[in-house]
């Protein structure tokens, strides 16, 4: 870059009719310099300054990063607001820093163009606590890849403060004129005024040359490193989407409220609690996940009178059509629409209506914790167990867990309506006990609940995935319990990868689902079908 070329200027006509005046005069109501990217609502800064308050592990991230780039701090927020609001709206190019033009701004935008970013908004959007989990995610990440973006998007460390030191002359220079100018216009000047105009003029001159010589060279490098900031920003944003879906996962699996996003207490000591243990994150994935097929099966099932349950279909059959539908026949304007539907198969009429024979009574579950489960066998069965619980308790039924392995090895936890915590929970879930199977162990215990503890009427369910021989004894004394109490024992045998495998749940149990056989959602639903 030559600093030493011809003085561009050398009268005030020149001056007047160049595009340098033009610039000056922009600094008589000079625009507020911001980093932010992304405007903002005070209701999102509130909500954002909340979130942050006592976060000192973002404040170390974010002060250790300023001190190489002041505009970092501002990308976090950036993210923030990118994930979180409904309706993103940015700043005007003019209003930005250097640094946020030629660093913000190219990394929020390849943010934005990540194939994670659709699924990543969709979790976070008007939800503020996965939509700060995933911007601290990022920042963290993104802080550890700073001097490396910053070297692929400016050459160097010191180029990007350098155009903003820069500008700030160039403005500087910009108010001098403008003020000189001013002085021009409303009187007479002396020659050495002239000259000083002249003078600032062709400073102004120099100072934006250098700015757009040094803006040129980043805009160049940035292109050139496109494809390395590529892989920087989405390592950062597949992060993000891991964090925001385990927060969804946990909160979605435990809380009471699973649709609460919100930073409360109550949901912030839940992840902490969770995210210390591995099984109960294992668990997460799948619980979740099941909750929500509890959820939808309640509302396709309704209560008809007592003792009876149905759930809806479309057809023409107008036995089982609804009330409803058949009042469209009563007025002459609407038999037309009755009609159309009739023939189009589009009649909302029942298809279940029967007396309920399952589900009257308490829930017990059998879990198979031998060695051979752990993993994700044993987190998907855990999932299936709290699920179990989840309906006993919509019903206000009571639930026992009977974790079993070996023929020393059973624990029971009974759950009643309202006398347990989300810390019960918790603890039942995590329990694993390892070692060897043995069936007549938790069957001895199903009699003993139903015998002594007020579970004559409950159903069971069997979760296992391996061979096991029931002793007739314990077989015969099954059979009388069942005979006594009229209950069913629902098996579910984990045995995905081994199809052939000759299992012995059918001596006991009634209803037998197979995981090699159905996906894990389809046996859910099954049983959940049974049960609520």
């Amino acid at each position: 870059m030559n600093t030493n070329r011809r003085k561009a200027f050398r009268t005030i006509a020149d001056v007047v009719h160049s595009s340098i005046a033009e610039l000056a005069a922009l600094r008589r109501n000079p625009t507020q310099k911001t980093d932010r990217v992304m405007r903002s609502s005070k209701l999102e800064d509130s909500i954002y300054a909340e979130l942050r308050e006592d976060d000192t592990e973002m404040d170390m991230t974010e002060n250790a990063a300023a001190q190489r780039l002041k505009s970092f701090p501002a990308l976090s927020r950036d993210v923030f607001q990118s994930l979180y609001s409904l309706v993103p709206r940015r700043n005007n190019a003019d209003m930005l820093t250097a640094a946020a033009q030629k660093f913000n701004a190219p990394i929020l935008d390849h943010v934005l163009q990540q194939d994670d970013y659709p699924t990543l908004k969709n979790i976070c959007e008007g939800r503020s606590l996965p939509a700060y989990e995933a911007a601290a995610e990022f920042t963290d990440r993104a802080a550890e890849e700073l001097d490396g973006l910053l070297s692929e998007l400016g050459g160097d460390k010191g180029a990007l403060n350098t155009l903003e030191k820069l500008e700030t002359a160039r403005d500087a220079a910009a108010e001098e004129l403008a003020k000189l100018l001013d002085a021009q216009a409303t009187g007479e000047v002396t020659e050495t005024d002239k000259q000083a105009l002249i003078n600032a003029a062709n400073r102004l001159d120099s100072k934006q040359r250098q700015v757009e010589a040094v803006s040129q060279m980043l805009d160049t490098t940035m292109l050139r490193q496109k494809e390395a900031v590529e892989l920087a920003v989405s390592a950062s944003v597949q992060a993000a989407t891991e964090r925001a879906q385990e927060v969804q996962s946990i909160i979605g699996a435990w809380s009471d409220e699973p649709s609460n996003m919100r930073c409360t207490p109550e949901n912030l000591a839940l992840l902490e609690k969770v995210r210390q243990s591995p099984v109960l994150r294992d668990v997460s994935k799948y619980l979740g996940r099941f909750r929500e097929i509890f959820a939808q099966a309640k509302k396709n099932s309704y209560a008809y009178g007592r003792g009876e349950t149905y759930s809806l279909e479309l057809g023409n059959n107008l036995s089982r059509a609804l009330t409803s539908e058949l009042a469209m026949l009563a007025t002459p304007e609407t038999i037309p629409l009755f009609l159309r539907k009739y023939q189009q198969k589009q009649i909302k009429q029942y298809r279940r209506r029967e007396p309920i024979y399952k589900g009257r009574g308490d829930i017990i579950c059998c879990l198979d914790e031998s060695s051979s489960t752990e993993g994700e066998a044993a987190a998907w069965g855990k999932a299936v167990a709290m699920t179990l619980l989840e309906i006993a308790a919509e019903n206000r039924r009571s639930f026992a867990l009977i974790h079993f392995a070996g023929s020393s090895s059973c624990l029971v936890d009974i759950f009643h309506p309202g006398e347990y915590t989300l810390e019960d929970k918790l603890s039942a879930a995590e329990t694993f006990l390892g070692g060897g199977t043995n069936f007549e162990r938790p069957i001895r215990e199903v009699i003993q609940l139903m015998d002594t503890e007020g579970f004559e009427k409950a159903d069971v369910v069997f979760i296992t995935d391996g061979e096991c021989e029931l002793p007739d004894a314990c077989q015969q004394e099954l059979q009388a319990a069942q005979a006594a109490y009229h209950f069913t024992v629902t098996g579910i045998l984990l045995d995905e990868g081994n199809a052939g495998m000759d299992f012995s749940l059918k001596p006991f149990c009634q209803e037998i689902y197979r995981t090699n056989e159905l996906t894990d959602n389809a046996v859910v639903q099954s049983v959940i079908g049974l049960l609520v």
